[in-house]
C-alpha cells in the first residue's frame, strides 16, 4: 500500500522563496529562473540568459523633521509623494504657522511587507509564472518548485494519506489543494499532468 504523510502547512507556499526557491519564467526570455527572498529583500535571476531583478521588501516611511525658524516648533511632515521621496532635501511647510524652510528627507523602515498568496499561477514578489503551471479543465494546477511537484504527485497517488504526528498541526499542506485535485475521479488526470511537468 503507496501511503504518505502529509506536511506542514506552509511547506510550499509563496513562503517557499524563503527556503527552497521557487521556479518561474524569466520575463525576458521564458526559461527557467528562480525567485528567492530573505527578510529585507526579494531576487530574481535567470537560469538561462543571467537576467537578474531585486526588490526590497521593507515598508519606508519618508518625512522631514525640523524645528521651525518662524515658531520655534518642532514638526514632522509626512512625504507621501513618491516622486519626492527620492530627494535628499525638500522645501516643507511648518504644519504650525506655514512657513516654507528646507529639511533633510528621512527614511526609515518601519515594516516588512506581508508575503501575498500564490494566484493564478503568479508569485506574489515579482508576479513572475511559476514554472510549473498547467490547468485541468480550465482550472490551474501548479507547483512552486520540483520539491513541491514531486510532494503533489505522491499525495495524490497514495492509497492512505496521514497527518503528521508528534506536533501540534491544524492544518496540513493538503489544505491548499482544491477541491476538484482531491476527488477521487479526477486523481489519475492529474497525477499525469504533474509527472509530464516533471519531464520538463
Amino acid at each position: 500500500m503507496n501511503r504518505i504523510v502529509d506536511k506542514p502547512y506552509f511547506t510550499y507556499s509563496a513562503y517557499s522563496a524563503l527556503t527552497y526557491g521557487i521556479q518561474v519564467k524569466c520575463p525576458k526570455c521564458q526559461g527557467p529562473g528562480m525567485v528567492t527572498a530573505d527578510k529585507d529583500s526579494a531576487y530574481f535571476r535567470c537560469l538561462c540568459c543571467g537576467h537578474k531583478e531585486a526588490r526590497d521588501r521593507a515598508v519606508y516611511r519618508y518625512d522631514v523633521h525640523n524645528q521651525c525658524k518662524n515658531c520655534g516648533r518642532y514638526y514632522r511632515v509626512d512625504i507621501e509623494d513618491e516622486e519626492r521621496q527620492h530627494f535628499s532635501v525638500l522645501h516643507v511647510d511648518c504644519p504650525y504657522c506655514g512657513t516654507t524652510m528646507p529639511g533633510k528627507v528621512h527614511k526609515t523602515a518601519e515594516a516588512y511587507s506581508y508575503i501575498g498568496e500564490i494566484e493564478n499561477g503568479t508569485e506574489p514578489f515579482f508576479c513572475l509564472e511559476l514554472w510549473f503551471l498547467t490547468s485541468f479543465q480550465g482550472k490551474p494546477v501548479w507547483a512552486v518548485n520540483r520539491e513541491h511537484l514531486a510532494y503533489l504527485i505522491n499525495y495524490l497517488s497514495a492509497d492512505l494519506r496521514e497527518k503528521p504526528t508528534g506536533i501540534n498541526v491544524m492544518k496540513t499542506q493538503a489544505d491548499h489543494l482544491p477541491t476538484f485535485m482531491k476527488t477521487s475521479k479526477n486523481r489519475e488526470r492529474i497525477v499525469k499532468l504533474l509527472k509530464k511537468m516533471q519531464e520538463e
